[in-house]
């Protein structure tokens, strides 16, 4: 187990809602939490620098978002890929996929498992895209 990967997924909320924005947070961390635990299954070490980083880091401080964000850029140039989960790209999961890119590390896709009509739906709506299915 010597292949480091980099977790890129959402973490904040989008909703304006309090209980939704609560709920989709909540969500985005199991998410989270399933693709790392995912890695470890396929013999890889997951840095998800947004699971870690808010334990001491108030998310919805900008300050502290903006030190987290940039101590997890700092993980990335370790990293040997870079793994994004899931369909929806933030603005800070942008900023790693461009960061990746620029030094050269590998962007992966995962997406859940998926039906045969999400598979062309996929296909038709990101014909730029290699999804691969998390089990």
């Amino acid at each position: 187990m010597d292949k480091k990967v980099y977790i890129c997924s959402p973490f904040a909320s989008s909703a304006k809602d309090k209980d939704e924005k609560k709920k989709e947070t909540i969500h985005n961390i199991h998410t989270a939490q399933v693709a790392s635990l995912y890695a470890v299954m396929e013999g890889a070490i997951p840095y998800t620098p947004h699971l870690y980083f808010p334990q001491f880091l108030d998310d919805d401080d900008q300050d502290c978002r903006e030190l987290g964000q940039m101590l997890g850029m700092l993980w990335l140039e370790e990293c040997d890929e870079l793994w994004v989960i899931g369909r929806r790209i933030s603005d800070g999961m942008k900023k790693e996929i461009e960061m990746a890119k620029k030094l050269d590390i590998p962007v992966r896709y995962f997406v859940p498992k998926r039906t045969r009509e999400e598979r062309l739906m996929d296909a038709l709506m990101f014909p730029d895209y290699a999804f691969r299915e998390m089990d």
